[in-house]
């Protein structure tokens, strides 16, 4: 009996042993994963972000060029798609913070804390 006691005891340790191991294992992957998925779209962003940042400059010289024409005075152009900016910079620098926070805070934790899109994934692979 005495025996028989210790050998399940022995055998509750190590399934209880394997079970953490294993729940830390999932946990470590299932981190990873997040991780790696807001990299992934912080990554796509930037890029996003640089290309459209590249465009806005080509075509703010462009406006520029174009009010200085109308203008006859090309100066004159720089100098109203720099003030353009700098009041663009103050209305967003006011309204714009909380705003910006909520998306983000919104789209992170959605991506983050969701994931049931891949149950729904796992799902309709097994129907296929």
């Amino acid at each position: 009996m005495g025996k028989q006691l210790t050998d399940n005891f022995r055998e509750f340790t190590t399934a209880t042993q394997d079970y953490i191991e294993s729940s830390i294992s999932y946990h470590k992957l299932d981190l990873f994963k997040k991780v790696m998925k807001g990299v992934v779209s912080s990554s796509y962003q930037i890029i996003l972000g640089f290309f459209f940042l590249i465009a806005l400059i080509f075509l703010s010289v462009a406006m520029a060029i174009y009010l200085g024409n109308v203008l006859e005075n090309i100066a004159l152009g720089y100098l109203i798609m720099g003030v353009f900016y700098i009041l663009l910079m103050i209305v967003l620098s006011l309204f714009l913070k909380k705003t910006l926070e909520k998306i983000l805070v919104k789209k992170a934790s959605a991506q983050f804390f969701n994931d049931n899109e891949d149950i729904k994934i796992e799902q309709h692979e097994g129907l296929q």
